[in-house]
């Protein structure tokens, strides 16, 4: 028969994507809790069988001797014997339908956990695919973009202007400025085209 101790004791062997370790500790935790419980309850239900067998035992030893003096102490014998085999009928038929409990409860939190289990494996595989989905439009959208001013194009217009600025040097207005970044834009247009 299994033992607290056995379910305490007993190691599982480690696999990937395996459950939580911790979380299967504290649910054998939980069932050695309840295992001993019922254990106990077992054993003082065994002791009081035991007591009644031996109450048996004894009344019907003395239904022997008494028998043919005493009639009416046969039927008392007999009516506890009965009561004696209800009663441990009962507590057997008591016993069976706790452990029952007991293990339903257990079945249900298995279930439970499968089930938490599950649904957090679908999440990750969502979060994952949205996830790649989203880098990789990211990549195609870089890729995309990748044509814009060239370094030798920004290079000839600067020393440009900067000819341009040096014999204008003393009077730059925001027209200016505004003639700069539309050249800019043209260069940009253009190398779009190209």
């Amino acid at each position: 028969m299994l033992k607290p101790m056995d379910i305490h004791n007993k190691e599982f062997k480690k696999a990937m994507r395996g459950y939580d370790a911790e979380e299967v500790d504290e649910f054998l935790d939980e069932i050695i809790v309840d295992f001993e419980k019922m254990q106990r309850e077992l054993d003082v239900l065994k002791t009081q069988l035991n007591n009644y067998s031996e109450n048996m035992n004894s009344y019907r030893e003395k239904e022997i001797s008494l028998n043919n003096a005493l009639v009416s102490a046969q039927r008392f014998a007999d009516q506890l014997k009965k009561d004696a085999e209800t009663k441990a009928a009962e507590i057997i038929a008591q016993a069976e339908e706790e452990a029952r409990k007991i293990i339903g409860g257990t079945e249900e939190k298995y279930q439970k956990v499968l089930a938490d289990y599950t649904m957090l494996a679908n999440r990750y595989n969502d979060a994952k695919e949205t996830l790649k989905e989203y880098f990789q439009n990211q990549i195609n959208m870089l890729d995309q973009e990748e044509a814009g001013i060239s370094t030798a194009d920004v290079a000839s217009y600067i020393k440009e202007e900067e000819s341009t600025a040096m014999l204008e040097e003393a009077s730059m207005t925001e027209n200016e400025e505004t003639k700069i970044n539309v050249k800019l834009k043209e260069i940009m247009e253009t190398n779009k085209m190209k």
